[in-house]
C-alpha cells in the first residue's frame, strides 16, 4: 500500500495528551486523523514488600514517564531523597526533575536494552541493591541484563488495560477498504487492534511502528511494519513518518 496518499487515513492507538505531536503533526499535514487508542493504565498499589525493597535499595529505576507519576503518587519525594534514580530517556527524567528529584543517570538510548548495555560498561559498586518501577506488561529486560551489575529487584506501579469497544470511525474505514496506516507506540498498542478488528484487516492497511518491541509483536503475527522510527520514541517515529510524507508534496 501507498499510505501517504491524501486519501489515506491515520488511526492513532496511543492515548492521547494534550499536546499530541502526532496528531498535531498529522492534521497540519492535512491528514485525517482517528483517536482509537488501545490502552489505557492505572496504578497498582505499593505494597510493604516493595516499599521495604525500595528503602533497602541505593537506585530506582524508571523505564516511563507513567511509572514516575505513579510512584510519586504513592511515595513523597522527601522520603527517597537518599537514592539515585536512574532514567530511560530525557521524557522520563523530565517528569522525575518535575517532582523535584535530579537522575542520577538518563540513558542515551530509548529501550531498556540501551539501557543495560550502557550500565553494564559502567563502574558500579559491586552488590549494590537496586529497584525497578515499571509497568505489568514490561519485559524482564533489566532483571536479566543487570543481573552482573546489581542485585535487581523489580516491582510494578501501574498496569495496562487493554481497550475491549470499537471505534465506530476506525470500522467505517475498514469496511469501505480505505489505505489507512495504523500507528502503533507499544506492542499493547498493536495487539489491542489486531484483537479488536483483525477480521477487518485487509491489504490496504499498513502499520507504523515505534521501535524493535512494537515491531517484535508485529511479526509474530506475521505483519511487516510500512515505518519503523529509527529513535524509539514519538519524535523519532514522527521525523520518519515525516520523512515518507515529503514525496507527495514536491
Amino acid at each position: 500500500m501507498d499510505p501517504y496518499s491524501r486519501q489515506t487515513s491515520v488511526v492513532l492507538t496511543h492515548p492521547m495528551g494534550n499536546d499530541d505531536l502526532l496528531y498535531n503533526g498529522l492534521v497540519d499535514e492535512g491528514i485525517e486523523v482517528v483517536c482509537d487508542p488501545m490502552i489505557d493504565t492505572e496504578l497498582i498499589k505499593i505494597e510493604d514488600e516493595c516499599r521495604e525493597q525500595l528503602y533497602q535499595s541505593r537506585r530506582i529505576i524508571f523505564t516511563s514517564k507513567r511509572g514516575v507519576e505513579y510512584f510519586f503518587q504513592q511515595v513523597k519525594p522527601a522520603d527517597v531523597l537518599d537514592k539515585s534514580f536512574i532514567c530511560i530517556g530525557k521524557k522520563t527524567a523530565q517528569v522525575l526533575e518535575k517532582h523535584g528529584m535530579k537522575p542520577w543517570w538518563v540513558s542515551s538510548g530509548r529501550t531498556a536494552s540501551d539501557l543495560v548495555e550502557e550500565l553494564q560498561q559502567a563502574h558500579i559498586r559491586p552488590n549494590e541493591k537496586w529497584i525497578g518501577m515499571l509497568g505489568e506488561l514490561a519485559e524482564n529486560t533489566l532483571a536479566d541484563g543487570l543481573k552482573n551489575v546489581c542485585e535487581f529487584k523489580r516491582f510494578n506501579v501501574y498496569r495496562t488495560i487493554i481497550a475491549d469497544q470499537q471505534n465506530e470511525k476506525t470500522i467505517t474505514l475498514l469496511k469501505a477498504k480505505s489505505p489507512m496506516l495504523v500507528v502503533c507506540t507499544s506492542p499493547s498498542c498493536f495487539n489491542g487492534f489486531v484483537r479488536l478488528y483483525g477480521d477487518l484487516i485487509h491489504e490496504e492497511v499498513g502499520f507504523a511502528s515505534i521501535g524493535p518491541a512494537t515491531s517484535k509483536a508485529m511479526k509474530k503475527q506475521n505483519v511487516v511494519p510500512t515505518v519503523v522510527a529509527r529513535l524509539s520514541t514519538y519524535e523519532g517515529l514522527w521525523q520518519e513518518m515525516k520523512i515518507q510524507l515529503k514525496p507527495q508534496y514536491r
